[in-house]
């Protein structure tokens, strides 16, 4: 499956997973944790309640957003 990742191609070999388990994979691959992050899905915000059951599709547009703080 294919999706564009903040503006990049990125492949994905699994299949049907939520955007709670997509996330879960990113922050171990990325080491950061994006559990308050915000998500887009084709320029529209998806609630965090609807995580554990939206679905990615092959050409999605999913755009992360996660604020850190630093000085």
């Amino acid at each position: 499956m294919e999706i564009i990742l903040n503006g990049e191609k990125y492949i994905l070999a699994e299949e049907n997973l939520t955007i709670d388990e997509f996330l879960a994979k990113l922050s171990r691959e990325w080491k950061i944790d994006l559990s308050e992050a915000v998500i887009l899905i084709n320029d529209e915000i998806v609630k965090k309640s609807e995580w554990k059951t939206q679905k990615l599709a092959n050409n999605y547009h999913l755009e992360i957003l996660s604020f850190v703080s630093g000085g």
